[in-house]
């Protein structure tokens, strides 16, 4: 019995798309503020057209919230919580994508190079962090409670 809702579990998220994250950090030479502007003004009209060609489904930008180092004091107090951390990046870039071959598509498309031709004056790639997996949502913003066991 049980072997029947696993088997099709995993037939579900092999037809999902994938979440990929990849972390930014700026450069110290640039403020949080100016980076953020030089990936929404500068670097996405460039990027977005050549996430189209390839088949990105989806694409966000996650900026950290100006007050991540409150919290960071805040969450000192809460029990629960004394072994957590926050993660010290700008930004996250989370792109929806059907499979990982358009993540390579994208990077070996030429127009992909002059799209991240700044980006060594504006990104510590040394930093980056990159995930990859499925996103099952359980709670939405209507909500409503999905995707839960009957």
């Amino acid at each position: 019995n049980i072997i029947i809702p696993i088997t099709s579990r995993r037939i579900k998220m092999a037809t999902q798309p994938l979440k990929y994250t990849v972390t930014h950090h700026r450069k110290q030479q640039h403020t949080h503020e100016a980076f953020i502007t030089w990936i929404v003004e500068e670097h996405l009209p460039l990027a977005i057209p050549v996430f189209k060609k390839h088949g990105v489904l989806g694409y966000s930008l996650v900026i950290r919230h100006a007050t991540v180092s409150q919290w960071r004091h805040e969450t000192r107090t809460w029990k629960a919580s004394t072994s957590w951390d926050f993660a010290d990046f700008d930004c996250f870039l989370e792109y929806t994508i059907p499979d990982v071959q358009v993540v390579k598509n994208v990077m070996s498309d030429p127009d992909w190079q002059e799209a991240i031709k700044d980006q060594d004056d504006w990104v510590d790639m040394t930093k980056a962090l990159v995930s990859l997996g499925h996103s099952t949502p359980y709670l939405l913003e209507t909500g409503e409670v999905v995707n839960m066991p009957k």
